[in-house]
This record gives structure tokens, C-alpha cells and sequence, in this order.
């Protein structure tokens, strides 16, 4: 491989710590749903689940590289990779970016004097991106290295089984979404019914749900530095750098009667025609695959969002309403018409 090669990396977080793995390896990115116990396991493998009908065994990623056990969150995702020909999930906290990183910036692993040859080493190495240093982990190790192999665990910082529950600490609204999202999980999309069903972004302002068709959504992003621009309406947040692009940000919470808040963290890239526009949102969810019939009438009590939502359906113990992101665009009077 030459010195200029660049060698695309999925970087994703796991407690205050940046990693990396080589994107190839990932066939794809979910959140972190209910787990099943796994008998006879190593004590890193946090459970299996059922991914469109394989059973797919999940680690505990930081439990794999020796650290304490540190519970699990709605927000955290699973990585399920693949190598030599073994499929297997590994529990994350947040998921960053796709970068190149090249070849020649990769810097090989440090070793200690204690390194013995039995000692297994899951770290390909390490680069600078940007102004962090991120830690490459080694896939194949990381899926093939028996336990003999593995960090040493002290029965201290693993849980112990069975739990009644997954995730018992989790309140009874968590324990229901993360269930949810098994079941999801497990519906084969090549089903005859698959194509029926529609797939829903959701995403959260304050303590209400809402989703969005992801066929008008084209992307998710962290909010980052927004920059003002002079003499525009109040919904016009403003602009983001999006890898170069000029991403215009509009405030949609005013159209759905929803108190105005500072907590917003991401944003929901909507792309329609030639109008794309930023949308400010508190947290993004998942993606559900509802079918029509599970779409239910707005009642009276959500008349005030009727004229931009769709319906409502269950999530989890809660209600989403299923925005119509189309009408928004269209007559929400998001567009600057003004000349600023």
C-alpha cells in the first residue's frame, strides 16, 4: 500500500475515548436495543440479538479492552462488524464520523516491558485527526481472540447474571423503547409486507417524540459553531459548517407550539427538491418501520400540531407525532424571501 494511500476510518466514542475501526469492516450502525443473556459466553459479550433474523452476539467493547463495567444508555449504539467471514456487534457510545486517514500517518502501537507473547494486543495503531489522537482498533483481534487471550476481567466489573431485565437500572419508559427497538430489529425487511412499511426518523424536542419519513431526511449531524445572519426572521437560526457547505439552520418549533429551548444537540439535514435546510432537534432516536395501520389519527388533544402532523403512533410507552415535513417546507414559511 503507498505512503499516500487513505485508508477510511469509522470514528466512534466509548467513555471520554476516541476510536477508530476500519469502515470496511462495518456492515452497519444501530441503536443499542434490548439484549438477550448469552449462556456459556465470555464475560464481555454483553448478549445477543436478533438482526433481520441472524442471531448476532454483541460485546461489551469496553469490557473486551479491560476496562470496569459502566452500564448502558439509550443513546449509546452498536457497531455490528464483520471479519474472516464472523459477525458480531460492539456497544458504543456515540458514533462521530467516516474519515480517510493515511497510511503513512498511522503510527504503530506502543509495547511495554511487561508484554509477554500471550498478551493480546487489540490496538493497530494510532493517528492524529484533526486535534485528537485517535486509537485504531484491530477487528479481526478484537472478533477472534479467544478470552485465554483477552485482557484480564476481574468478576467485579462485570454484572452478574442473569438479570431479570436488560439493562435493570433503566426506568420502565427506557426498558420499553429499548425493547421496542428488538423488535424492530428483528423484522426481516424482505418480508412481504416490507414494502408497506415506512421508515420514520425519530427525534425529540423537549419531552415530546415526533417522526420524520426518512425518505426527505439526508442526513444527521452534531450542532456545531453557528454563525447569525444579520436582519433575518426569528425562525432563521442561522448557518453551519457542514464539511465545506453552507448549511442553513430553521427553528420548526414555533409551527408545532413548542416552547422554545436551548438543549437542541443535533441536527436533521432535510433535503426537499432544490431546498435543503438544517433542522435544530434535541436528540435523534432511531429509525422505526411502522406500517400505515399503526398510524392513528391526531385526537383532539394534539389539534394544535394538526396542521403539520400526519398521525400519531406508540413509541415505546409514549406517542410520536408523525410530522409532514413536506408541508412544513412548503407552507411552514421557512424560506428567506427578503433580501439580507
Amino acid at each position: 500500500m503507498g505512503a499516500l494511500a487513505m485508508i477510511p476510518y469509522l470514528l466512534f466514542d466509548l467513555n471520554g475515548v476516541r476510536y477508530g475501526v476500519e469502515a470496511r469492516a462495518v456492515l452497519e450502525i444501530v441503536w443499542l436495543p434490548e439484549l438477550t443473556p448469552a449462556e456459556e459466553a465470555p464475560p464481555y459479550i454483553a448478549g445477543v440479538f436478533n438482526r433481520r433474523g441472524n442471531i448476532e452476539p454483541v460485546m461489551n467493547l469496553g469490557l473486551r479492552l479491560g476496562h470496569p463495567f459502566m452500564g448502558y444508555q439509550l443513546s449509546d449504539r452498536i457497531v455490528v462488524l464483520q471479519a474472516n467471514g464472523m459477525t458480531m456487534g460492539m456497544i458504543v457510545n456515540d458514533v462521530s464520523d467516516v474519515v480517510g486517514i493515511p497510511a503513512s500517518a498511522i503510527e504503530p502501537p506502543p509495547r511495554y516491558d511487561g508484554d509477554t507473547p500471550a498478551h493480546i494486543h487489540f490496538l493497530a495503531g494510532h493517528a492524529k485527526v484533526g486535534e485528537e489522537i485517535v486509537m485504531l482498533l484491530d477487528v479481526p483481534r478484537l472478533l477472534h481472540f479467544p478470552l485465554t487471550h483477552a485482557p484480564d476481567i476481574s468478576a467485579s466489573d462485570v454484572p452478574a447474571k442473569p438479570f431479570a431485565h436488560f439493562c435493570p437500572d433503566s426506568t420502565d419508559e427506557e426498558r420499553a423503547v429499548f425493547r421496542t427497538r428488538a423488535h424492530n430489529q428483528m423484522q426481516a425487511m424482505e418480508s412481504l409486507d416490507a414494502a408497506e412499511r415506512i421508515p420514520l426518523s425519530v427525534i425529540q424536542f423537549g419531552e415530546e417524540y415526533f417522526g420524520v419519513e426518512l425518505n426527505i431526511v439526508r442526513e444527521f449531524a452534531h450542532l456545531r459553531r453557528v454563525t447569525a445572519i444579520p436582519c433575518c426572521p426569528s425562525h432563521i437560526i442561522g448557518n453551519m459548517n457542514l464539511r465545506g457547505d453552507i448549511l442553513t439552520l430553521v427553528n420548526i418549533r414555533g409551527l408545532l407550539n413548542i416552547t422554545a429551548g436551548n438543549s437542541a444537540a443535533e441536527v436533521m439535514v432535510i433535503e426537499s427538491g432544490e431546498l435543503s435546510v438544517g433542522v435544530p432537534v434535541d436528540r435523534v432516536h432511531e429509525v422505526i418501520y411502522l406500517r400505515p395501520a399503526d398510524i392513528a389519527p391526531l385526537s383532539a388533544m394534539h389539534e394544535e400540531k394538526n396542521e403539520y402532523c400526519k398521525g400519531v403512533a406508540r413509541y415505546g410507552v409514549s406517542m410520536a407525532n408523525i410530522l409532514d415535513m413536506q408541508k412544513i417546507l412548503a407552507q411552514g414559511g421557512l424560506e428567506v424571501e427578503e433580501e439580507v
